[in-house]
């Protein structure tokens, strides 16, 4: 299973995210982790060592994605 952290403060991202993936999700073929700004998602990341992917919106609230990238 691949376990990826999605950062986006836009709160309609979560479902669009979970109902496009929803077979793969019932699959247990992805899991999701998501985080609503960027100082969450390092949270997250802290939380959950064994994330694969990171998804993020460049322009997060809190912190934007670039910084992130180098946290």
């Amino acid at each position: 299973m691949s376990k990826i952290l999605v950062a986006d403060d836009e709160a309609d991202f979560e479902v669009l995210i979970r109902q496009k993936f929803r077979q793969k999700i019932r699959e247990h073929e992805y899991e999701f982790v998501f985080a609503a700004n960027g100082n969450d998602a390092l949270d997250k990341l802290k939380s959950n060592p064994d994330i694969d992917i990171v998804l993020s919106d460049i322009n997060l609230s809190e912190m934007v994605g670039l910084p992130f990238y180098r946290g």
